[in-house]
């Protein structure tokens, strides 16, 4: 079964009526300051903490996305707000952009990473909508990609198959959602 934390995210609300509808695997979706209420007998094979609104450091409630990054040593992918969290849980920073940015943005992968297989390019256009950016990261991370907007547009950490994107794959299209479908993989729910 997949975790979703969802922060307020109009995009992980496309994502589950035009995606995971249509897939044979279990989810469960918790909102953002919602306590994780699983029976003893569920088995979580990976993590998504969705984008939302603000920031890791707004009074917006995201406990429930910190509760699941570090009590469930599983597969996690982050997107946006959810990438950010990862990097800020982890002692990355959070810098605002001078301008809120709402665009499909060119993404250039600048390392080689089984999250990018299937891929037949090293660039890739995603949607992205933003105030914030992950400007720092921690020395368990590594970038393995960049845009015009930031160094540490897709990051992975160096031991765990803990990855964030800070644009929004799981709604632009073919190229995001081989990425998605190469984490499902590392879950062990699509094959």
């Amino acid at each position: 079964m997949i975790l979703i934390i969802d922060n307020q995210s109009s995009f992980i609300k496309k994502f589950k009526r035009q995606y995971l509808a249509e897939q044979d695997f279990d989810y469960v979706v918790f909102d953002h300051n919602q306590p994780i209420t699983l029976s003893a007998k569920s088995e979580v094979s990976g993590i998504i903490l969705s984008g939302g609104r603000g920031n890791p450091y707004e009074p917006l409630n995201l406990t429930t996305n910190f509760v699941a990054l570090m009590n469930f040593d599983v597969p996690t992918i982050g997107f946006c707000l959810g990438h950010e969290i990862i990097a800020a849980a982890y002692r990355g920073r959070i810098k605002k952009l001078e301008k809120y940015h709402q665009k499909k943005e060119i993404i250039r992968i600048t390392q080689d990473d089984k999250i990018f297989e299937g891929l037949a390019t090293k660039e890739v256009s995603l949607v992205k909508k933003h105030s914030y950016h992950v400007s720092e990261i921690s020395p368990d991370f590594i970038s393995l990609a960049e845009s015009d907007t930031t160094p540490n547009e897709i990051i992975r950490h160096k031991e765990k198959p803990i990855y964030g994107f800070q644009s929004h794959p799981e709604v632009s299209g073919p190229q995001g959602l081989i990425m998605v479908e190469n984490f499902l993989n590392m879950c062990g729910v699509v094959g």
